[in-house]
């Protein structure tokens, strides 16, 4: 998650503060779908929110089942760079788990987006979902590392945001397909866990206090 939070920064520079609903999908090199998540996203400058519809994954309906049953079909992300800490939270049984990003990952990620060297070319117009886009082509290059290409659709209305994002790699394709797109300051509540939620060291803790809440 601390590296998503640290994609998110370098691509959408020019807005730091957001929040959106996504479908993210993932595609093979033949272009079938073979995974779809929904997602809710918030972003500041150093806190990313992720709230996860598990009833819109594309796994098995067994296991979605399950964790409706469980009450555990919402699932927020929290990351904190500011403090180093990633929660995991379930918002229907009132818990969550807390990790810490150690420094080296930190060190890493944040020496990455500031030796990142991002390079724009835009090739055409469109318009998707009412919103006249700039198509663009991204190229992300590092040092000692195979570059990074992104083909976005950035909405003039919202100040270039990209609305559509294509993560190319030479086995797949990562697309985020964006809407109810909010471009301003996020209330600060979103990005900590609730008081009133209790805590846990590992994911099966958190299994067990949820069956007996069933």
């Amino acid at each position: 998650m601390p590296k998503m939070k640290a994609f998110f920064s370098k691509i959408l520079s020019d807005t730091p503060e957001f929040s959106a609903d996504a479908v993210v999908g993932l595609f093979n090199t033949n272009g079938s779908m073979q995974l779809k998540i929904p997602i809710s996203f918030a972003l500041t400058d150093e806190r990313m929110r992720q709230e996860i519809d598990v009833m819109g994954i594309s796994f098995p309906v067994e296991w979605r089942e399950a964790m409706q049953k469980a009450h555990m079909d919402k699932i927020v992300v929290i990351t904190q760079t500011d403090s180093k800490k990633v929660y995991l939270a379930f918002p229907g049984i009132q818990a969550y788990e807390e990790y810490t990003i150690p420094d080296a990952v930190l060190y890493e990620m944040t020496r990455r987006v500031d030796t990142a060297n991002v390079k724009k070319k835009e090739y055409g117009q469109e318009v998707i979902e009412n919103h006249l886009c700039v198509q663009e082509t991204l190229l992300v290059t590092e040092t000692n590392r195979p570059g990074e290409i992104a083909i976005l659709r950035c909405a003039t209305d919202l100040k270039n945001f990209p609305i559509r994002m294509d993560i190319l790699t030479p086995t797949s394709t990562t697309r985020f397909a964006f809407e109810n797109v909010q471009i301003k300051k996020q209330d600060p509540a979103l990005f900590e866990v609730p008081a009133n939620y209790m805590a846990f060291t590992n994911s099966a803790d958190i299994m067990r206090y949820a069956k007996q809440k069933i």
